[in-house]
């Protein structure tokens, strides 16, 4: 794993970290809008499955593209997949 990667997964690693310190600290009913959004949000996206392999592979695509250093620009990458995947109105974790 190179060192750019490295870094990568630790920015994610933290971020992931932060995201379940924040859901664990909601309120109950909270959490359970939250975990209905997005059952419902990966029921919506398996429905459509064809087409969110083609989004997804759009992401990695451009993903790979991008140089071993440009590691900033790659988490940008991922967080406009996942924001374009499961994104919404209400922000859960803000």
């Amino acid at each position: 794993m190179s060192k750019t990667n490295k870094v990568a997964a630790i920015i994610l690693g933290a971020a992931g970290g932060f995201a379940l310190i924040k859901f664990l600290s909601m309120p109950r009913e909270k959490r359970n809008e939250f975990c209905d959004f997005l059952k419902a949000k990966t029921n919506e996206l398996l429905g459509n499955a064809e087409e969110t392999v083609e989004k997804v592979e759009h992401y990695m695509d451009e993903f790979q593209s991008k140089g071993e250093d440009e590691w900033i620009d790659k988490i940008y990458i991922l967080k406009k997949m996942f924001k374009n995947l499961y994104g919404s109105d209400k922000h859960y974790l803000l």
